[in-house]
């Protein structure tokens, strides 16, 4: 593992850049937000990003590459109930919260736990009451490449009960981050999505994706129904995967596969559903190499536990309980 010094934040504290290395791939990943800056796969760059720390930090509303936490997507009106009691929560997306609240585990500097030369682990501690959610938890994350598929396993443990439900947010697009994704192809298997309202809280209704624009089972273009009618996907598939792979000696579904002109990525994680959002809203931002972000240039797919599932009792996590999350994103030429 190659590491180097990437700048400082605000309190003074050096960030840090690890380079970890696989057969045709190399992963870039910075201590701050435990974020992903560069994904190099068979020579091009696959996800959006900044050339440098500022622009990370600079950076408040798109969640660039970041480990999201303490709990990922959005939570109805920030707050939610566990035995008989009200927590308060940031809002930081109109009247909820998302991705953590105010200052989110994507802001955090995390500390290196170990490394070989192929992977590495990142901790961090939150404190109890921090953006409103109860006990101390510990988390650690492991990237590691395994041939040419990056593995990201998750970790937390909290002294006392509390919601947990962390994702990655990196921005891919197959081609290198310039043009749309709109021409990328998809298979995500799934039976149905969870419907939302229109500030993107779920209303408890859950449509089957069957010959709708959600209906990704048959393998399409992202961009089909995406037009003046239907604004881009920002939706969680629930969903039904079909086969498994083996890594490390964990066996993971396959619930996905990403198509570009010259790559390929097969999603497998251990997570009941994930978010497909097609960067709608990218725009005003300058990435790596002096590339415009542009509306429909990058897509995420956030592997998760349903949005606003704290507030139904999932996701909660006591002082004896270890939360556990998996997710590969493979990557292979055509």
């Amino acid at each position: 593992m190659e590491q180097k010094f990437f700048g400082k934040l605000s309190d003074g504290s050096d960030v840090t850049l690890y380079t970890i290395k696989g057969d045709n791939t190399s992963v870039e990943i910075m201590s701050r937000g435990a974020t992903i800056v560069r994904f190099i796969a068979f020579g091009t760059d696959i996800v959006a990003g900044f050339d440098t720390l500022q622009g990370f930090v600079e950076d408040t509303a798109s969640y660039q590459g970041a480990l999201i936490g303490r709990v990922g997507n959005r939570v109805k009106n920030a707050i939610f109930t566990m035995d008989g009691v009200d927590y308060k929560l940031y809002n930081n997306d109109g009247n909820h919260s998302l991705h953590g609240g105010h200052y989110g585990f994507n802001t955090k500097n995390w500390t290196l736990i170990s490394h070989t030369e192929n992977s590495l682990t990142l901790a961090y501690t939150s404190p109890d009451g921090e953006e409103g959610y109860p006990g101390t938890v510990y988390t650690e994350v492991v990237y590691s490449l395994i041939g040419d598929s990056l593995m990201i396993e998750y970790m937390a443990k909290s002294d006392r009960k509390t919601p947990i439900s962390l994702t990655n947010h990196s921005y891919f697009n197959l081609n290198g981050i310039s043009g749309t994704i709109l021409s990328h192809e998809a298979e995500i298997y799934a039976d149905s999505i969870t419907e939302v309202g229109s500030d993107l809280i779920p209303n408890g209704n859950h449509p089957s994706v069957r010959g709708t624009v959600f209906d990704f089972n048959e393998r399409r273009t992202i961009g089909k129904f995406v037009g003046k009618d239907f604004d881009g996907y920002d939706h969680n598939y629930i969903l039904n995967p079909k086969e498994s792979g083996e890594f490390m000696g964990a066996s993971l579904p396959l619930v996905a596969k990403f198509y570009g002109d010259k790559i390929e990525m097969d999603v497998y994680t251990d997570q009941p559903c994930a978010q497909l959002y097609t960067g709608n809203y990218l725009a005003d931002m300058t990435f790596k190499g002096g590339v415009p972000a542009i509306k429909h240039g990058a897509f995420c797919f956030e592997t998760q536990i349903e949005p606003n599932s704290i507030n139904h009792g999932i996701g909660i996590y006591d002082h004896t309980d270890t939360y556990s999350h998996k997710v590969v994103y493979s990557v292979k030429e055509k």
